[in-house]
């Protein structure tokens, strides 16, 4: 009597082909690179990046195969919010510092409170300073300048031109608030600013 059973096929051991095995490792490279993009996006918190653009990026794998993974670049984004900006009146009119602080409060930066300047006699043109010992106090003034119409940045040195003359705990920018953009909105001091550079 024979054990082998007439209904059953007999199994043959052997490899799985060689595609298969191709396909699988590109799936679980492509999976894993896109599991460490993701991580990377998430890791750096959606506020300070943001993907700019994808390029696809070929991995030839063992047998000749090629897949291909699209790789996202980032770019850190300006935080404005990194050190205060002060408002100090250089002009001959009362009462401007206070409102450019509200309105550039207004458009997202921390504002320390709105303060006379002792310069004397009065600005004819806003300057805008920096505490070169704050990090953020440069890129933060160069974003202020831009909101002002473009002027232009320059490093501030004590004494500073305000009661005290030294840099006030947390700030790193200072807006000399001259007669050129006393009294005006952000619209209107962008747009003083365009017309006499």
């Amino acid at each position: 009597m024979s054990n082998e059973n007439p209904g059953r096929t007999s199994r043959t051991s052997g490899n799985a082909p060689m595609g298969s095995t191709v396909a699988i490792i590109v799936t679980a490279v492509a999976l894993i690179v896109g599991f460490l993009i993701l991580r990377k996006v998430n890791d750096n918190g959606s506020s300070s990046t943001k993907p700019q653009n994808t390029q696809p990026v070929s991995t030839t794998m063992p047998g000749g195969d090629t897949t291909t993974t699209a790789s996202a670049s980032t770019t850190t984004l300006l935080n404005i919010q990194a050190t205060k900006v002060q408002v100090a009146n250089a002009s001959g009119t009362s009462g401007v510092a206070k409102q450019t602080t509200l309105a550039l409060q207004g458009k997202g930066y921390s504002m320390a409170g709105a303060i006379n300047s002792t310069v004397s006699p009065k600005l004819s043109k806003t300057k805008v300073q920096y505490n070169a010992d704050d990090p953020a106090g440069k890129s933060v003034a160069e974003a202020v300048a831009k909101t002002l119409g473009g002027l232009k940045v320059e490093k501030g040195t004590v004494p500073l031109q305000i009661k005290g003359g030294a840099w006030e705990s947390g700030v790193g920018v200072l807006v000399l608030l001259g007669n050129d953009l006393a009294g005006k909105t952000l619209d209107q001091a962008a747009g003083a600013a365009t017309t006499t550079t």
